[in-house]
């Protein structure tokens, strides 16, 4: 399942997809969540299944919906005293009772998928994860129908196929950079994005 939680800049996102990103791997419940903004939203809609709205942000619940609801997607607004979760259980209990309304939960939907793969890229462009080299990048990895991450310096992951979560990343040549994918086919897709990071589109 991929698990989208917005907010209105970003940060109190962040937090609250950490937690429940480890209260997940911590109970074995397949899962990737990554943080996004009303800006982005609209790109990062595509292959999400769940959509976690900051309660900050219950005056655009209806409209998130209806753009969640265009790309397939369902939409959870989250409580006034989510951000007091600190283990993020709470989180992972809403969840999991919003995984049960969508569809039944399967025994293999209930434990953890090992079709996760990570890889440490240098980045080869001269002047590093600009608009360009950006793009390429980010439509590669919303090509790849799998929820793909990237972060810089073992900080907080981004959704790959952002081309604006991506370039927020402030990314320079020769950084090097953590990509995680989880689904069939990782593997392949990781070796794929590799190798179009470690290339100078520069050149």
């Amino acid at each position: 399942m991929k698990i989208l939680v917005v907010c209105g800049a970003g940060a109190s996102s962040t937090f609250v997809a950490q937690r429940l990103r480890r209260a997940a791997q911590a109970d074995g419940f397949a899962c990737s969540a990554v943080a996004t903004t009303l800006a982005s939203l609209p790109i990062d809609l595509d292959s999400t299944d769940l959509v976690l709205v900051g309660p900050h942000l219950h005056e655009r619940h209806e409209q998130i919906r209806k753009d969640a609801a265009a790309h397939g997607a369902d939409v959870l607004l989250l409580p006034p005293d989510i951000f007091t979760d600190l283990d993020g259980s709470r989180t992972l209990a809403l969840v999991r009772d919003a995984a049960a309304a969508i569809r039944p939960v399967s025994r293999e939907d209930s434990v953890m998928t090992q079709t996760q793969a990570t890889r440490i890229v240098r980045i080869g462009s001269a002047h590093g994860l600009h608009a360009r080299p950006a793009k390429l990048f980010a439509q590669a990895a919303k090509d790849a129908g799998i929820p793909v991450t990237i972060a810089k310096d073992g900080g907080t992951p981004a959704n790959a196929a952002s081309i604006l979560g991506v370039i927020a990343l402030g990314i320079d040549q020769g950084d090097e950079i953590t990509l995680s994918a989880d689904g069939d086919g990782a593997e392949r897709v990781l070796d794929s994005l590799s190798d179009l990071l470690a290339a100078d589109h520069d050149a």
